[in-house]
């Protein structure tokens, strides 16, 4: 993914049969351990990259990957002709959304950009309301805004539908603990009631049928959650100025940003810098003009 053009379909071109033992939980063909990385090509230019590097008659089929769905780095490397997405690392296979013959390419429309993104923003009676709100209402613009229609939010409860109340006021949320096998991307807001959920083994055993390798974000004491769950061992993490300390009990290098990217975990830091995380998803996701259009309607700086 790029923070200019935002995330892009990735194509794979391989003999057909060379699938694997279907029983891995990742794919990585031989040129992996051959020269570190997978091969990949944007839509356009999968006929080339066939004619390329495989011979003439070949029975190929094509992979097409889901950028939002990969924990190893994807770089987009120069090459001769142009800019090519290099994977360095196996591909999840839930990553791999549809394996089609070469011969579909020849006469498909170009499908780009990725679209019909699923968020899910996990509520709870003890959250911090900005916390939740600041992260969802720019992401929410992808749609109402015209960007990508199919994008779509949920808020969805943690503990019980009624997931905060305070000043005259309940919100409600329609699903308690749906199955996140579709949800894209998780936002785990923060507030006073993080403290005892990092010991609640039911909350916890429910967040991490997330699936590891997909894009997972905090706000404020939301990380503490991620901590609990094993998602911030090894990196760099950032939450509350307060909470600082307690990032190092979860294997986390405490860092006083905004927000800190590590690939599939996002974390930010305190309540405001919700609407930080909430626009560099966007830019992540859709692209730096899409984010600039956005952040410019909510006037954010």
């Amino acid at each position: 993914m790029s923070a200019e053009t935002g995330a892009r379909w990735l194509f794979h071109v391989r003999l057909v049969g060379e699938a694997g033992d279907a029983a891995d939980t990742t794919y990585g063909p031989a040129s992996l351990a051959r020269e570190g990385f997978i091969h990949a090509s944007f839509q356009d230019a999968v006929l080339e990259s066939a004619r390329l590097y495989f011979p003439e008659g070949a029975a190929l089929e094509v992979l097409r990957i889901d950028p939002r769905r990969l924990d190893v780095p994807l770089e987009i490397a120069p090459t001769p002709r142009g800019a090519m997405p290099h994977i360095h690392g196996a591909i999840p296979r839930d990553a791999i959304r549809e394996t089609v013959p070469l011969a579909h390419f020849a006469a498909a429309p170009v499908v780009d950009r990725v679209t019909g993104t699923r968020f899910a923003f996990v509520a709870f009676e003890g959250m911090t309301l900005l916390d939740l709100v600041g992260v969802l209402d720019p992401i929410s613009r992808i749609a109402s805004m015209g960007f990508d229609p199919s994008a779509s939010c949920e808020v969805v409860a943690l503990r019980e539908a009624r997931v905060w109340s305070g000043a005259g006021s309940t919100l409600t949320a329609e699903r308690v603990r749906p199955d996140l096998g579709d949800v894209d991307v998780l936002v785990v807001p923060g507030g006073p009631g993080t403290r005892a959920l990092v010991h609640d083994s039911q909350a916890l055993d429910w967040l991490r049928t997330f699936p590891e390798n997909r894009l997972v974000a905090s706000v404020c004491t939301g990380a503490l959650l991620l901590g609990a769950l094993g998602r911030l061992r090894g990196k760099r993490a950032t939450t509350h100025a307060n909470a600082m300390g307690e990032l190092a009990a979860f294997g986390a290098t405490a860092v006083s940003e905004r927000v800190v990217d590590e690939g599939q975990v996002v974390t930010a830091g305190g309540v405001t810098s919700g609407l930080d995380l909430g626009v560099h998803l966007v830019r992540r996701l859709m692209g730096a003009d899409v984010a600039s259009r956005i952040a410019r309607q909510m006037e954010w700086r």
